[in-house]
């Protein structure tokens, strides 16, 4: 296992540009926050959806990179939209559905409060096996 004391994304990456950041990271299982700007707002007024997704995969990356073995990437990313959020912080809890040693799939549930508002289904490949 890699070290798990990794508590922020990477300084430079696309998380940081929208403010990702990690809240708890152990095995199996990432729970990651954004606060909502309008700056990830679609022309709307809402949270782009885009940025449902982006906080998805990444959280799942990282969680598969820095607890199992090998580079996991994403190579399939579904998510289904439930409930759409204005303002408040999103929150990412994660956690796998199937581990294997060439693939992985992962759940993600993304909440405002209380409220669900995204489901993503993220298909991972290890780039390693």
């Amino acid at each position: 296992m890699k070290n798990m004391n990794k508590t922020e994304f990477a300084e430079g990456t696309f998380d940081e540009l929208y403010g990702h950041k990690i809240l708890e990271l152990k095995e199996n299982h990432i729970r990651t926050e954004v606060k909502i700007s309008p700056i990830l707002h679609q022309p709307m007024g809402l949270v782009h959806g885009g940025l449902y997704a982006s906080m998805a995969e990444a959280a799942i990356s990282y969680a598969a990179y820095f607890t199992t073995e090998g580079v996991w990437v994403g190579v399939n990313n579904n998510t289904d939209f439930l409930k759409s959020s204005k303002e408040g912080s999103l929150v990412c809890e994660a956690s796998p559905i199937k581990l294997g040693k060439r693939s992985q799939i992962w759940e993600a549930k993304i909440y405002n409060g209380d409220t669900l508002c995204a489901i993503s289904k993220v298909r991972l490949s290890n780039l390693d096996a």
